[in-house]
């Protein structure tokens, strides 16, 4: 069965990884994000990696020792001993906030608290799910991505968002 996992690869040598497993079949997803960059002389707009060394690939486990055996390729995240797989919705979330443009005002027509689980219920990013965080005052939306230890975070007017499930700050 084919999931989505994680492989830590040598630092910027992301899309040079990503070309070669494409070219051998292999299904990867690298999220990128546009970044303004100033040199002396000029400024332009660069394609970066939006997680530093980090591509994500839709494998059969048993793929996974001919992949990290590639140049550039370092090894796949595991937990407690195991293989560990990215929930989909996790990665369709990365899509979706990558795919959208937006510039979106707070808004404290419902009260949400830290921790909250969320789904976006109209708007750019309808169906993403994500967990509320706070910063400077301001409440965030954030989609975490469990394996890898980081969350993405937007802005949203909450009268986007319908509650999910508590769930705890730890989280």
């Amino acid at each position: 069965m084919k999931r989505w996992f994680a492989l830590y690869v040598q630092s910027r040598k992301e899309k040079v990884v990503e070309r070669e497993l494409l070219k051998d079949g292999y299904e990867v997803y690298l999220p990128i994000k546009k970044e303004l960059r100033q040199w002396k002389d000029r400024k332009k707009v660069v394609e970066m990696p939006l997680i530093s060394s980090y591509i994500f690939t839709y494998i059969e486990e048993n793929d996974m020792w001919d992949i990290v055996r590639k140049s550039g390729c370092i090894k796949f995240i595991w937990f407690n001993g195991k293989p560990c797989p990215i929930p989909d919705n996790q990665i369709e979330s990365i899509k979706l906030l990558l795919a959208k443009d937006i510039d979106i005002e707070f808004d404290n027509q419902i009260q949400l608290t830290k921790g909250n689980k969320v789904r976006i219920v109209e708007g750019a990013f309808a169906g993403l799910v994500g967990i509320i965080k706070h910063k400077e005052g301001k409440s965030n939306f954030a989609v975490r991505i469990d394996a890898l230890a980081i969350d993405l975070t937007i802005t949203l007017d909450k009268s986007n968002l319908h509650l999910v499930e508590a769930i705890s700050e730890e989280n």
